[in-house]
């Protein structure tokens, strides 16, 4: 448990526009986000429950201020990514589950595009299930610089996809990781990995892939000279499984003991269908398995982040550098008897959102304010002193005032969703619905109930109807909902009379920049 950290809670109010000179320095700080993948909130050390190792992300936050209640937005890779990058939310854009979205919008806004245009370099590293839109013919780092706003851009995929094509023989010659490998000779021994499915990687540490990305963000960090501040965005591929990181990292949890997961079913809920149906039942036997794997890979990024921060303190940056730590969201890992992602409970919504500035920001302390991970779209406009023009292109609030202690933050509830449901949490309620009102709602009282086993939804029918009110009026301002576009299953084609969404046509793109894609 968190034992060095101020619990200290600040009552805000709305927060109203914070100038750049208001943050107690003249030049523009650097922008660094590094974002991991699948990280749950319980396998961090001070932050978290303390039987993983993780000093730097620790130090971040012992220096920073951790966002106990933050939600991510999107609860699988793909819609996460692509709603943060151009500050909205999954529904504005169709995007709901990995495979729902082939591109964004030609000429779509986005955070590194404003940044950019608000006098920062920008540079994107690692992983990355950004979908740009893309002209036939060109290359995903192309369409990166070109539609998203980078001036560089150094990327690859996730482990599962990139092992997924060479088992099948689908090597891409022109990925930056597949050359990087041939040149160093070690392609052959990454393939034969991944075809026998090892379980601890035969490649050394610089070569694993979120080493690769460490050392590229390293490399630009190193290389950089321009007089302009900077924003970087890393993006690492681990935690995500599979949970073969190099046996050092292994040998840490050889026996040791780690906590079994919290709980084992969903107790007095009838869960709906589609918060299951994009996770799975853990297997028994396997679950110390794949929790000690996941606590390697955990420590194994921390010890990436670890990098970054060092690069940057030799570099003379990090002290006028902003460090926004996160991941795109958790993933259950045992927890309600499940694995994987795609849900709306607490172990997948919590980002482990982390930010660091502590020559301007509040340092050791834990912020329970409930906020999203789209405020930090808004807050790295601020430190940049972005237009107004700017700051009205994406949702969400600037997260300023908690960072300072002084100002105002509110907000009725923050939003998490999949395809036709939504959770909305107060910082002590969370209210999950079914937007086209045909499955019953799920309640939490999460002060008495922390682990969500509870369903007060129908012993407490005036709480819910306050919270579906908090829904409704969220709906109307950010809506209409968009209908997802992916290819239709047999399943899916038999389904299609099933009110799940009722998708309310195109959003207004004098508000937005977006058409239904």
């Amino acid at each position: 448990m968190v034992s060095y950290i101020t619990r200290k809670i600040v009552a805000l109010g709305v927060m109203g526009s914070v100038t750049y000179s208001a943050l107690g320095t003249q030049q523009k700080p650097n922008i660094v986000f590094i974002e991991v993948d699948d990280l749950m909130y319980r396998f961090m050390g001070e932050t978290g429950y303390g039987f993983v190792s993780t000093p730097n992300i620790d130090s971040l936050a012992k220096n920073g201020v951790y966002f106990s209640n933050a939600v991510c937005q999107g609860t699988m890779c793909g819609p996460s990514r692509n709603s943060l990058i151009i500050g909205k939310y999954p529904h504005n854009i169709g995007f709901y589950v990995n495979g729902d979205q082939h591109s964004l919008p030609k000429g779509v806004w986005s955070l590194p595009g404003a940044l950019k245009r608000t006098g920062y370099v920008t540079s994107w590293v690692g992983k990355c299930h950004v979908h740009p839109y893309k002209v036939k013919g060109t290359s995903d780092t192309t369409a990166m610089k070109s539609e998203m706003g980078f001036d560089d851009a150094v990327l690859s995929v996730g482990r599962v996809v990139l092992g997924r094509r060479v088992r099948n023989g689908e090597v891409d010659n022109d990925d930056v990781y597949i050359h990087f490998l041939k040149d160093e000779g070690l392609f052959k021994t990454y393939e034969n990995d991944v075809k026998s499915r090892k379980k601890v990687t035969s490649l050394p540490e610089y070569a694993y892939l979120d080493g690769f990305y460490a050392n590229q963000a390293i490399k630009w960090i190193n290389g950089y000279r321009q007089n302009n501040p900077f924003f970087l965005w890393v993006n690492f591929s681990c935690p995500h499984g599979p949970f073969d990181v190099p046996q050092k990292y292994h040998d840490m949890y050889s026996g040791k003991e780690i906590p079994d997961p919290l709980s084992d079913d969903f107790g007095n809920a009838k869960v709906p269908n589609a918060l299951l149906e994009n996770n799975k039942p853990v297997r028994p036997r396997k679950l110390d398995e794949l929790r000690r794997g996941f606590a390697a890979n955990v420590t194994f990024v921390d010890n990436m982040v670890g990098k970054i921060i060092n690069s940057l303190k030799e570099k003379g940056a990090l002290d006028n550098s902003v460090i926004f730590f996160f991941s795109d969201h958790g993933i259950f890992m045992g927890n309600h008897g499940r694995i994987h992602k795609s849900s709306l409970f607490n172990e997948v919504l919590n980002p482990s959102l982390i930010i660091y500035y502590p020559k301007v920001y509040r340092k050791g302390v834990v912020e329970a304010a409930p906020v999203e991970l789209n405020d930090i779209v808004k807050t790295a406009l601020t430190i940049a002193g972005a237009s107004e023009d700017e700051m009205n292109q994406p949702y969400g609030k600037t997260l300023t005032p908690l960072l300072l202690g002084k100002g105002s933050y509110s907000r009725d509830g923050v939003f998490s969703e999949i395809n036709g449901f939504v959770s909305c949490f107060d910082g002590r309620y969370r209210y999950i619905a079914d937007l086209s009102g045909d499955e019953e709602p799920l309640l939490y009282d999460l002060k008495n109930d922390s682990v969500e086993l509870n369903n007060i939804a129908r012993s407490q029918p005036e709480r819910a109807k306050r919270m579906q009110l908090i829904v409704d009026e969220w709906k109307m301002k950010t809506g209409p909902f968009l209908k997802p576009k992916r290819k239709k299953s047999k399943k899916d084609k038999k389904n299609d009379n099933n009110k799940s969404l009722r998708y309310e046509g195109m959003i207004d793109k004098s508000r937005n920049g977006l058409e239904d894609v």
